[in-house]
């Protein structure tokens, strides 16, 4: 015999156990399973087992809230047909719907994810530089057969070179000093030695210090002389606060020949010589410390003539070519005061850096040639260089007695 659905026509066998009030609900027509399986009352010739079970199963899980209902209202309850389809129902509803611990089960493995960021690496810092005095970049005064090389700018200042020196990070590979300063380093453990040279440096050029004015407002080329006739060329007069080159510029303004200056000031009368000089000049100084002081006194045209290094005068005068300041300055030729310079290699370099730095400066000798412009014909330059011998064994002392006549007057 083919199984076959329970037919609408027929009532179900409970249906004559229990009273026709409290189960009528039950006596529902079998239509929606023979629209299921499109059949007039009976399941297709090659339906078989597996058929007649999901015919149950769609039965019993219809009937489940029926079943609640119905034991909710009938006082059999615990013992009878609804007790049985209620717990029948629940057990089918437990099969097909997720119970609340898996519900649980998925929240919580939707709060474990994470959501993995990768950072950037962080740029790497280039190395230090070779430190060159300031206006050095601009007027393309360092000459060096190696045209890669880092150049940094720095302010020429003793502090300055010994806080660079004993800083956690070097802020040079190497840098251009002065004579004195590089002899106060080397005693002072501030560079590295260096196996061939007893100084801790070797040669980098020079930098020249040349009497400057504007040419806007004064036609012909001036001398030091010149410079403190205040009276025949009115004008405020820039000089650099230190003895150092402020004393040799006095002593040639009172008429002291250049191979004469420091024996003069080897003396006491020559030293309060070069103080009388700067006192007459007193009410007109506009004092400069750094190069870039020197260079914004040019561009805002603060005095007629200045004490300047010639890298910042050439650094001002392609300023204002392009229209940056309202005023252009030039050199002189005569009596510029030269100082040497010297590479020397800051002790917290390290010392594979410190060798390989070394070796460049020997293979490329770079070097500082500052004199701007072409001389023009017939006007040779003249130098006075600044004795770093002198310096080294009186500089300390001049430089206090400098700053406690002059101090109150520092910009």
């Amino acid at each position: 015999m083919r199984p076959s659905c329970p037919d609408a026509r027929k009532p179900f066998p409970f249906q004559q156990t229990q009273s026709s009030k409290d189960l009528s609900v039950l006596t529902r027509s079998a239509f929606p399973l023979r629209h299921v399986f499109r059949t007039s009352g009976r399941v297709p010739r090659r339906s078989g087992p597996r058929q007649l079970c999901l015919c149950a199963l769609l039965l019993l899980s219809s009937l489940e809230p029926v079943a609640q209902a119905a034991s909710a209202r009938s006082s059999h309850d615990a013992t009878g047909i609804g007790s049985f389809f209620t717990s029948v129902g629940h057990g089918i509803t437990s099969v097909f719907m997720p119970g609340s611990a898996s519900a649980h089960g998925h929240e919580r493995a939707r709060h474990r994810r994470r959501t993995v960021r990768h950072h950037a690496a962080a740029p790497v810092a280039p190395e230090p530089g070779f430190g060159v005095p300031e206006g050095t970049i601009a007027a393309h005064a360092l000459t060096s057969s190696d045209n890669t090389l880092r150049l940094v700018e720095w302010d020429g200042q003793t502090t300055t070179l010994q806080t660079g020196s004993h800083a956690a990070k070097p802020a040079w590979m190497a840098v251009l000093v002065t004579g004195t300063q590089l002899a106060q380093a080397c005693a002072g453990g501030w560079v590295h030695t260096l196996d061939d040279s007893p100084t801790c440096g070797i040669p980098g050029g020079v930098s020249d210090l040349a009497l400057t004015w504007d040419r806007s407002r004064l036609a012909t080329a001036p001398g030091w002389q010149d410079f403190w006739d205040v009276a025949r060329h009115p004008g405020r007069r820039g000089l650099h606060f230190g003895a150092r080159t402020t004393l040799e510029i006095a002593l040639l303004a009172d008429g002291v020949a250049p191979q004469d200056i420091y024996p003069t000031l080897s003396t006491q009368a020559g030293v309060d010589r070069a103080f009388r000089k700067l006192d007459l000049l007193r009410p007109y100084i506009v004092w400069w410390t750094t190069a870039a002081d020197a260079a914004r006194i040019m561009e805002q045209s603060s005095a007629l003539m200045l004490s300047a290094p010639s890298t910042e005068v050439t650094s001002v005068s392609s300023r204002v070519q392009a229209g940056a300041a309202s005023s252009l300055f030039v050199a002189g030729t005569q009596n510029v005061l030269r100082t040497p310079l010297f590479w020397a290699i800051p002790a917290n370099v390290p010392a594979d850096s410190a060798h390989r730095t070394l070796v460049q400066l020997k293979m490329h000798a770079p070097h500082l040639e500052d004199m701007p412009g072409p001389v023009p014909p017939g006007n040779t330059p003249t130098f006075l260089t600044v004795s770093d011998t002198f310096w080294s064994q009186h500089g300390e002392a001049l430089e206090q007695q400098f700053e406690a006549r002059f101090a109150p007057q520092t910009p």
